[in-house]
């Protein structure tokens, strides 16, 4: 492409889902490549790009040291080569002679700007604690040290130094996230607060660019000059907002090529003729507030908890969701291995209303306050608000605990949690990650992200056990511990197994679903 930027006119190992396979790279090549979205994008700094469609945008038009294949393997993408230590802790990284699409060198300060700017708490990135395996990390994003004492630095103009807190395993796929990408330190400086906000303040470094940005439409042209590898698609297509009845019939009619639908829809779109493929990602699960009178004390949290009638729960889940007792996603990923391929058995959640109501009555004599007036959050979303009707149900048969239900958007149920303005909650753990550590470190008591109040010192213990292991086996076992505690504990309650489910044209090849590298890769997508 290697353009200037002023005439650009602009735009979830991990969890890969390959939605075909087995494809010659040259059929299909050159098409066009249209898909529709849950939201428009405001933002597509890597560094801060949350909703869908600015993962997508991100995920396509930039690349780190490395990138996800076909295969699911971290391969090199801007990396030309890599030395390690003798103790494995210190990491060399050249990179390849590479040119960003104003036609500017990439240099390694290039990827020590981006993952600088990443963990700086002026920056507030979603993404600084998924850097905390490089030496320091945590404390620079703490303000705890200077950025002379974190574990990355440029040795010269073509080599990124990383050093690690301690040996891991799987470096080349967490240099493969978004929070990794590169960053032109002196473009930044250009935009004057505007990076990413705009077509002409952002530059591009991956399979493509964008070409036109619009209130209906964002098109993303294909990167003739992308120096990690060939790109298939001429161009990628994204519109905003359509139903998953929408997107069923738009895709059988080949307005567009791939979604993703409810899972409640899945037997529908493979009616119609469209190729489905699935992931079990989240877990949605009850929280409670520690601080709530009767609901936050321990009588009152194991009342709410032993009192759910989770087989009347059951009967009003629609196809695709089941009833779960874990707090990981058995489809997220321990050092590159499925979390589920280790952990199988999880002890049930018995209700056991006597014993409930006896806990509630007791917490009501010895609290001040009561339940009277109470929410349960939960997320805008039709098949949640089905599941809290009949949680709050269970309250109020079993306890005579009068809770009422309340919509909110994902975004202000974070923020009332964080604030404690709320008393239970139906969160979705795991959603938009894909490493199951990640999704039980936002629970200890020292990390800055963890909005939930919890503070456990036998969970903490057991999850430096976990962030320790190596392997995946010992791992996952060291993490199931901890999710344990996190239960037996009275935290959390996890009730239901959602899963994400992506419907597309039979014809389509080579796209890559990844829950939190961006959400779809299309460098290899073809029909």
């Amino acid at each position: 492409m290697r353009k200037s930027i002023q005439i650009i006119s602009f735009s979830l190992c991990f969890i890969i889902l390959m939605l075909s396979c087995g494809c010659d790279i040259n059929s299909g090549s050159n098409k066009i490549i249209s898909m529709d979205v849950d939201t428009k994008p405001k933002n597509i700094d890597p560094q801060l790009a949350v909703s869908d469609s600015e993962l997508i945008i991100a995920r396509n038009t930039l690349t780190g040291l490395f990138r996800i294949s076909e295969d699911g393997k971290a391969e090199k993408s801007l990396c030309e080569s890599v030395k390690v230590s003798d103790d494995r802790l210190t990491y060399y990284f050249k990179i390849k002679d590479a040119k960003w699409s104003d036609d500017r060198q990439i240099t390694a300060d290039d990827f020590v700007f981006g993952i600088t700017r990443a963990l700086s708490p002026i920056t507030k990135s979603p993404y600084a604690s998924s850097l905390f395996y490089i030496k320091n990390a945590e404390k620079f994003h703490n303000n705890e040290v200077g950025l002379t004492e974190l574990g990355i630095s440029a040795t010269d103009s073509t080599t990124v130094k990383i050093t690690l807190e301690k040996k891991i395993a799987d470096i080349e796929y967490k240099l493969a996230d978004l929070s990794a990408m590169p960053c032109n330190r002196e473009f930044f400086t250009e935009c004057k607060g505007k990076y990413g906000l705009s077509e002409v303040d952002m530059l591009y470094c991956g399979p493509f660019y964008v070409s036109s940005w619009s209130e209906k439409s964002i098109k993303l042209n294909r990167n003739n000059d992308y120096a990690g590898g060939e790109v298939k698609p001429a161009s990628v297509t994204m519109t905003f907002g359509g139903t998953s009845d929408e997107r069923i019939e738009d895709i059988s009619k080949g307005v567009i090529d791939v979604a993703v639908i409810d899972a409640g829809k899945e037997g529908l779109a493979k009616e119609t003729g469209l190729k489905t493929s699935s992931v079990r990602s989240t877990v949605w699960a009850i929280i409670i507030n520690p601080n709530a009178p009767i609901a936050g004390t321990e009588l009152g949290s194991s009342a709410l908890i032993k009192s759910l009638n989770r087989t009347e729960i059951e009967r009003s889940l629609t196809t695709g969701y089941s009833i779960f007792s874990g707090v990981i996603a058995p489809d997220l990923f321990v050092s590159g291995e499925k979390y589920g391929s280790h952990i199988k058995e999880y002890t049930q959640q018995v209700a056991d209303v006597e014993k409930a109501k006896s806990e509630y009555m007791q917490a009501l004599k010895e609290g001040n306050g009561s339940m009277s007036g109470a929410s349960l959050l939960y997320v805008d979303h039709e098949k949640m608000g089905n599941i809290a009707i009949k949680i709050a149900a269970s309250w109020q048969s079993n306890l005579d605990a009068y809770v009422n239900t309340e919509s909110v958007s994902l975004e202000e149920m974070k923020t009332r949690i964080k604030n404690g303005d709320y008393t239970v909650a139906l969160y979705p753990i795991g959603y938009g990650d894909y490493d199951a550590e990640n999704v039980l470190k936002q629970f200890m008591t020292d990390n800055s992200d963890n909005i939930f109040g919890v503070s456990d010192p036998k969970f903490d213990s057991l999850m430096i056990s976990a962030i320790n292991a190596v392997s995946a086996a010992d791992k996952a076992n060291a993490l199931h511990k901890a999710e344990q505690q996190l239960i037996n504990g009275g935290y959390i309650s996890p009730i239901v197994l959602s899963p994400t489910v992506i419907a597309k044209t039979p014809t389509m090849t080579g796209c890559i679903f990844d829950l939190n590298r961006g959400n779809f890769d299309f460098v290899n997508t073809g029909k």
